[in-house]
C-alpha cells in the first residue's frame, strides 16, 4: 500500500466532519419525531396527525442504507467493538445506535483481549479511513444522513413539532425587500405623489 499523505489525512478528516454534522443534523429531527411517536413530545397539530405523518415520511429503506454503511465503517475503525445489528427488521433503531457511535467515537468492548493501539481512538479514525479506502462510505453516509434529515425535518414542520424557519427567513427577505423598494428607490414618494396630485385634480 502506498504511503498515507498529510493531504489524504487531511481531505480524510474533513469529509469526517462533515458527515458528523449531518449525522448530528439527522438525529435531532430523528429524535424529536420519535418523541411525538412516543408521546414525550407534544405537537401543536392533533397528536393522531402527527404520528401518522411522520411514520408515512420515515424513509425506511435510505434508513437502511445508512445502518448498512455506518456499520461497515464502524467496524473498520472499530474492529474490537460490540457493534448495535444493523438490519432495522430486528432492531428498529440500528441506524440511530449506529449514528451515535460514530458520533461519539466509542462502543463497549466485546474482548477481554488488549485493544490494538489506536483501534478505538477517533482522533485516528482519518489514517484508518485513508488506509482502508473508505473515504468514498464516509461521504456516502454523510449523503444518505443528509436525505433522511431532510424527510425527518419536513415531517416535524408537517406534524407541527419544529418551526419552519426556512419560511420566516423567506419572508424577512421578502419584507426587507419591499421595504428597500419602497424607501431608497423613491417607490413610496412616487406614490405619495401621484396620490396627492389625484387629490389636487378633485
Amino acid at each position: 500500500m502506498a504511503a498515507i499523505t498529510t493531504t489524504q489525512v487531511s481531505k480524510a478528516s474533513s469529509e469526517l466532519a462533515a458527515m458528523r454534522r449531518s449525522l448530528a443534523g439527522w438525529l435531532k429531527y430523528r429524535t424529536i419525531n420519535d418523541g411525538v411517536l412516543t408521546g414525550t413530545v407534544i405537537p401543536k397539530k392533533p397528536a393522531g396527525y402527527a404520528k401518522r405523518t411522520i411514520a408515512s415520511a420515515r424513509d425506511m429503506a435510505n434508513e437502511q442504507d445508512l445502518a448498512d454503511k455506518l456499520h461497515a465503517l464502524l467496524a473498520e475503525v472499530m474492529p474490537d467493538a460490540h457493534l448495535p445489528n444493523a438490519d432495522l427488521r430486528s432492531n428498529p433503531n440500528g441506524a440511530v445506535e449506529l449514528a451515535k457511535i460514530a458520533l461519539s467515537g466509542s462502543a463497549p468492548i466485546t474482548t477481554m483481549a488488549p485493544v490494538p493501539a489506536g483501534s478505538t481512538h477517533p482522533w485516528l479514525w482519518p489514517v484508518l479511513i485513508v488506509g482502508g479506502l473508505l473515504l468514498a462510505v464516509t461521504t456516502a453516509i454523510r449523503t444518505a444522513a443528509d436525505v433522511a434529515k431532510d424527510s425527518e425535518e419536513k415531517a416535524c414542520i408537517m406534524a407541527g413539532a419544529c418551526t419552519d424557519y426556512g419560511f420566516w427567513l423567506k419572508a424577512g427577505g421578502v419584507a426587507l425587500l419591499a421595504w428597500v423598494v419602497w424607501r431608497e428607490l423613491g417607490v413610496g414618494e412616487t406614490l405619495r405623489s401621484i396620490i396627492a396630485s389625484k387629490g389636487r385634480l378633485h
